[in-house]
């Protein structure tokens, strides 16, 4: 097509300020004050223009942003500035000194070591055995209790303290538990093992089986009572794991925490059962149980129980010539610690979550 004539401008002044079919034409037309539009600019001019208004427009973004930034930190350094400090952990106290040759003390709800002097030592239990023969005889033999017990000639042979088992003064399970724990017969507790397991061997494997279950793996056991045997040993740690387990039972509890039993054999015959754990006795706050032991090789020993507010500590001393009173002192030490171990939890649960949030970012105060 051919082009399209142009007019001839009239003036100079036209020829100046006219510029067809250009590029200029899509341009940018800047306008006056009053909305009449300025002459047009050149193209190069425009760009200048526009790029100095992007400019200032991103000026004023950057401060925008740079303003809130200033406004966030300010903010959060207050914040961070009014925001006290978290409660401080309890400083654990050294456990008292015992002349034990282990020991160990557990939170009995919890099974948490609280204090300890060697207390994966190996030891001979004596007769503490007896916590773990009463627990499997209460949980196993359940339908036994009432029945009369086996009175055998190995049990009738026992050596050490007996309740002087005879075929014809028959006991019920249930009361040779009592003569067990309480007196710490040998022959009631080789009675008790041949009734519930069904023979001797069975009842030796239920005891190391059981022993397991509760997580037990640094003792062996190979008779029910506790005599000195080379292959029959365990640990503090371990007896205390162990009698925390037994104390979970209400009918084990109703057996330790007895000062006495009024026992009546089958036959007619009476006889008060005084328990030998003078411990209960002692007048202690909270004392519920639960074993002592003794013989030449494994020396004074003492698993006690002490239960406050709902909270059970229990100790287990071994070789111990001042068990009755370091089972007050360590029992004290554990009351105390877990009293400040709650005080310290009870603090954190009231501290407002804004502050506890602000203390976790810091590092000043472990995650939940």
């Amino acid at each position: 097509m051919p082009e399209q004539l142009r007019p001839e401008p009239k003036d100079l002044g036209e020829a100046a300020t006219f510029i067809p079919n250009s590029s200029f034409e899509q341009g940018f037309h800047p306008q006056s004050v009053d909305g009449t539009p300025h002459t047009r600019l050149p193209l190069n001019l425009e760009r200048i223009y526009l790029y100095f208004q992007r400019t200032i427009s991103m000026k004023k973004l950057l401060s925008i942003l740079l303003l809130l930034l200033i406004v966030c930190g300010c903010g959060l350094g207050a914040l961070i500035w009014v925001t006290p400090p978290p409660p401080t952990p309890p400083m654990i106290a050294p456990p008292p000194p015992s002349k034990a040759v282990s020991a160990a003390l557990i939170d009995g709800n919890t099974g948490e070591v609280l204090a300890d002097k060697e207390g994966s030592l190996r030891i001979y239990p004596a007769s503490t055995t007896k916590i773990l023969t009463c627990i499997i005889a209460l949980e196993e033999g359940k339908a036994k209790l009432d029945k009369n017990a086996v009175i055998s000639p190995r049990a009738m042979a026992q050596d050490g303290t007996n309740i002087g088992l005879r075929p014809d003064m028959p006991l019920s399970l249930h009361q040779l538990l009592y003569g067990m724990m309480l007196i710490s017969g040998n022959d009631a507790a080789v009675s008790v093992a041949e009734t519930v397991g069904g023979s001797y061997g069975r009842f030796i494997e239920m005891m190391n089986e059981k022993a397991a279950s509760i997580g037990v793996h640094d003792s062996h056991f190979a008779n029910p009572n506790g005599l000195t045997d080379p292959n029959h040993y365990t640990t503090a740690y371990d007896m205390a794991k162990i009698a925390a387990y037994a104390m979970k039972n209400p009918d084990f509890r109703d057996i330790v925490k007895r000062p006495s039993y009024p026992m009546t054999y089958r036959n007619g015959v009476y006889r008060n059962v005084e328990n030998r754990n003078e411990f209960l006795t002692s007048h202690y706050e909270g004392a519920n149980g639960v074993k002592t032991g003794m013989t030449e090789a494994a020396g004074d020993c003492l698993v006690a129980s002490a239960e406050r507010d709902g909270r059970l500590m229990i100790v287990a001393l071994y070789d111990d010539t001042d068990r009755w009173k370091e089972a007050r002192t360590w029992l004290d030490y554990g009351f105390a610690e877990a009293e400040k171990k709650a005080e310290y939890e009870r603090k954190l649960a009231q501290e407002p979550k804004v502050y506890k949030l602000v203390n976790q970012l810091l590092g000043r105060e472990p995650r939940d």
